[in-house]
């Protein structure tokens, strides 16, 4: 039996259409799904999701953005006009359409939305365009994220970075941080100290472009004890270079700190050239003073030597000559003659270690090392309870007569000072020649003492007054003493002065 061609036609488009019907029904399910899935992110997100259409009519809104917003429910936004009620500045809502209409796409477009409460928050979308069949623009979705505390932190870090900018630019003293062996940061003060016109002009240089030649072993050293995180004194000063050559004092303090997460070397330079000249005409003029005293002193001793020496050496003769003349029976007078040329002879002693003391022959003649050595013995003399270990390295031609003088007040003074207050048992001198300098090192194991920063007895005054003393007549030379000392661990002291 034949089948009819009508009837088979007919039931593949039924067929057709039932596949076609179970496909629908599919997309029908597959839609739902989406729908239902999309809706849940809609709802839970955390951050404010949003459509809208072509003029910023709100059509919906999810549960955080009602929370950002600070309304209660969606249907108090949901036709909202986002231009008129959210957008803080109208004509940020006209700068996000013109953008967004571009590209059909804006990413982190910031701006500030007015909360119900009339509060402003700092905001961040990014949207997408929705467009119609005919690829016209319809409307606007997408994520928008509540940023008012990062933009806080931003404004209050950029208000602080303003006023320590502000600081750092009005300083009267030229600031830097020093990084990889590079200037990154200079202020104003700065570049004008050292002569540039702005401080780009110094930034990326090295920081031995500024030191001068003369400093840089000093500069070194101090470098490579912070790099160690050794001892180190909070400043110290250099001679700097300028732009243009020249050169100036300055002082240097300086610490190790981080920037922008590497180490980083934080300090500050102050122009001291005014106070280095003003030092060293003080310098001068003490130097002149103490050569005034010390002519003084050879020229008292000279005219006591002469003067007072020779009278005293013709009143021995005349009384030996009277003793001598007066008849064998005169026994009475002759014991005073005998008592008085002893007194002079007492007197010719005392006037020849004074005379010593102010200028003893032996510096003038022999030279400083021998001249301790004779002091030193005369201390023995009065103090022989104190051993004194006198030592000398490197010495093979004399110093100059002025530091020579300098370096024997300086031991005498030490000496003296350790008889009068030390207390000590045990003294230990060492002279060294070690060009281009003349080191003195005087230790002993007495009493010690609170010092000062600078070393000075804490207390006694007194004994202040030889120190310092000491201080300046090396000082007047270019030197430098150094005091160490504490409570029962007795005093050292070290002088440098230089040969040059």
């Amino acid at each position: 039996m034949k089948k009819n061609p009508s009837l088979e036609s007919l039931q593949k488009k039924i067929l057709k259409l039932e596949q076609e019907a179970a496909k629908n029904r599919e997309l029908e399910n597959q839609f739902k799904e989406s729908e239902k899935t999309y809706r849940h992110i809609f709802e839970h997100s955390p951050v404010m999701v949003y459509r809208s259409n072509y003029r910023g009519y709100i059509l919906d809104i999810n549960k955080a953005g009602v929370h950002i917003l600070g309304y209660k429910n969606r249907k108090e936004i949901i036709g909202m006009e986002a231009s008129r009620f959210l957008y803080a500045n109208p004509d940020d809502r006209r700068r996000f359409q013109k953008n967004i209409n571009k590209t059909g796409f804006l990413r982190d477009f910031e701006t500030r939305f007015r909360r119900k409460d009339g509060k402003i928050i700092d905001v961040q979308v990014t949207s997408t365009a929705r467009r119609g069949k005919k690829g016209k623009i319809e409307g606007y979705e997408g994520f928008i994220l509540d940023i008012t505390r990062r933009k806080q932190a931003e404004r209050a870090l950029l208000e602080s970075e303003k006023k320590y900018r502000t600081v750092a630019e009005s300083s009267l003293t030229g600031i830097f941080i020093h990084q990889k062996k590079r200037y990154c940061y200079v202020n104003r003060r700065l570049a004008e100290m050292l002569g540039y016109d702005s401080p780009e002009e110094i930034i990326g240089k090295s920081f031995w472009t500024i030191v001068h030649p003369d400093s840089r072993p000093l500069v070194k050293e101090r470098g490579l004890r912070r790099e160690n995180a050794d001892f180190l004194p909070d400043h110290y000063s250099f001679r700097a270079i300028k732009k243009d050559g020249s050169s100036l004092w300055c002082e240097l303090r300086a610490t190790r700190s981080t920037y922008l997460g590497e180490p980083a070397v934080i300090g500050n330079f102050i122009d001291i050239t005014q106070s280095k000249i003003a030092e060293e005409e003080i310098r001068q003029l003490s130097r002149r003073i103490i050569q005034a005293g010390e002519k003084e002193r050879k020229r008292i001793a000279a005219d006591l030597h002469d003067e007072f020496g020779q009278t005293l050496t013709s009143l021995h003769f005349d009384l030996e000559a009277m003793q001598k003349s007066l008849p064998a029976a005169f026994i009475k007078e002759k014991g005073k003659c005998a008592g008085l040329i002893s007194k002079v002879e007492n007197l010719a002693d005392v006037l020849r270690k004074t005379i010593s003391h102010l200028r003893p022959d032996l510096l003038d003649h022999i030279g400083l090392i021998s001249a301790l050595e004779w002091y030193i013995k005369e201390f023995n003399q009065q103090r022989p309870e104190i051993k004194i270990n006198f030592q000398t390295v490197g010495f093979k031609k004399r110093l100059s007569q002025e530091i020579e003088t300098a370096l024997y007040r300086i031991g005498t003074e030490c000496l003296a000072n350790i008889k009068k207050h030390a207390n000590a048992t045990a003294v230990d001198i060492i002279l060294t020649y070690s060009y281009p300098w003349a080191i003195f090192v005087i230790r002993d194991n007495g009493r010690g003492y609170r010092t000062t920063t600078e070393g000075l007895p804490l207390r006694n005054t007194s004994r202040g007054i030889g120190l310092m003393s000491m201080m300046e007549r090396a000082a007047s030379l270019h030197g430098k003493i150094d005091i160490s000392s504490a409570p029962r661990r007795g005093t050292t002291i070290r002088g440098e002065i230089p040969l040059l």
